[in-house]
């Protein structure tokens, strides 16, 4: 499973904690983390499943329901 997350820099210490909260829930899990200076696709913070987008918005989301969200499309 590949997650991406793709921040806003002003949301770095948040991609991190949901970095650990995802290799806490799945160990074989791969991460990749990609800081932005701007905005993509009109989000500062976006959670990629597999290239397909589980979270999108201009804050980073609560990591739980992030959680849940990527469980929902396992």
């Amino acid at each position: 499973m590949l997650v991406t997350i793709i921040y806003n820099t002003d949301y770095r210490t948040e991609a991190r904690a949901l970095k650990e909260d995802i290799v806490n829930e799945w160990s074989d899990a791969s991460v990749n983390m990609m800081g932005i200076k701007d905005a993509i696709n009109n989000a500062k913070y976006q959670i990629q499943l597999d290239g397909a987008v589980v979270y999108s918005g201009q804050s980073a989301g609560n990591n739980t329901t992030i959680i849940n969200s990527i469980k929902e499309r396992l």
